[in-house]
């Protein structure tokens, strides 16, 4: 997952309100969208899925600086209305917990509810022509690359010419603009280590993904369509 950890005053509002207004909107698109029974079913299914992503995102994988997020199980769980909800919701929560200022909700609910839609709709698509495990590892990588990139464009736009300005992926914090330099882990230094980090991320979740997919698709086939 991507998401960004800035306190408030640091992101110029050029960035942040456009941000907010996106959001609503799009959170508005997307309840209109949550109604019939089946809907109404796998909303107790949203809670437990913005569950998870909270209890995952706080806790680190040992040595590597990396946490999961699993957004797109939540997509490929709930739908892409659900969990781009359960995103808001759990971007909230993670402002009220110092994970980031109330400012950047906007945008980190964009950064991971696009994951959701993105992951749901990619699974969608390849599950018609491949394994459920192998659709989700897949769907998983590419929402993940789509809203890093995305992520970093932001953050990189934002700060501009600022120094040493902290970001957050994958659980690790990068030195943004001219602290990138004095970034390392293991023997690699710079952009190098936090590429790797971040690309150890993406695989990680990935495959815990996959295999929870590959769990669920056997004892429960129901909540994976």
């Amino acid at each position: 997952m991507s998401h960004i950890h800035l306190p408030d005053g640091v992101l110029s509002p050029v960035f942040w309100v456009p941000g907010f207004i996106i959001c609503f909107a799009l959170l508005w698109f997307f309840t209109k969208r949550i109604k019939g029974e089946e809907a109404k079913k796998k909303i107790p299914l949203t809670g437990v899925a913005a569950g998870l992503m909270l209890i995952f995102m706080s806790v680190p994988l040992g040595f590597l600086p990396v946490h999961l997020g699993l957004a797109v199980l939540c997509g490929i769980l709930v739908g892409p209305a659900l969990g781009f909800t359960a995103a808001f919701a759990v971007n909230t929560i993670l402002a009220l917990l110092g994970h980031g200022g109330f400012t950047v909700i906007g945008i980190n609910t964009l950064l991971m509810g696009g994951e959701a839609v993105l992951g749901c709709y990619i699974f969608r698509a390849l599950s018609r022509r491949t394994g459920k495990t192998s659709s989700a590892v897949i769907s998983n990588i590419i929402a993940l690359l789509i809203t890093t990139a995305l992520m970093v464009l932001i953050v990189s736009s934002a700060v501009g010419a600022a120094h040493a300005l902290p970001i957050h992926d994958h659980g690790h914090e990068i030195e943004a603009a001219h602290g990138a330099e004095d970034f390392s882990f293991l023997t690699f230094t710079g952009w190098s280590a936090a590429a790797i980090i971040i690309a150890a991320g993406i695989l990680i979740e990935s495959f815990a993904t996959g295999l929870i997919v590959r769990f669920l698709s056997k004892i429960r086939p129901d909540l994976i369509h």
